[in-house]
């Protein structure tokens, strides 16, 4: 089993990032499983997968996801 863990320093958006990421953690279909967490202003997502290329997509998907949300957030003020 492979597993990752990732902080972000957020600027205090943290629980709202984990907020809009965390329905994609729920995918019963992946060969990944991930928990999204705020941890002390940091968002946290830990990643474990069967193999380095699931867990490779898993984090690319992620970190992609996740400056998404801040881009958006950027873009239009603040996401609810």
């Amino acid at each position: 089993m492979m597993r990752a863990r990732v902080r972000i320093k957020t600027n205090g958006d943290a629980q709202m990032l984990a907020r809009a990421l965390k329905p994609e953690a729920h995918d019963d279909v992946s060969r990944n499983k991930m928990e999204i967490t705020e941890e002390n202003g940091e968002l946290v997502i830990s990643f474990e997968a069967e193999d380095v290329v699931a867990l490779r997509a898993a984090l690319n998907s992620y970190l992609r996801w996740t400056k998404l949300a801040i881009d958006t957030k950027e873009a239009i003020g603040v996401l609810k």
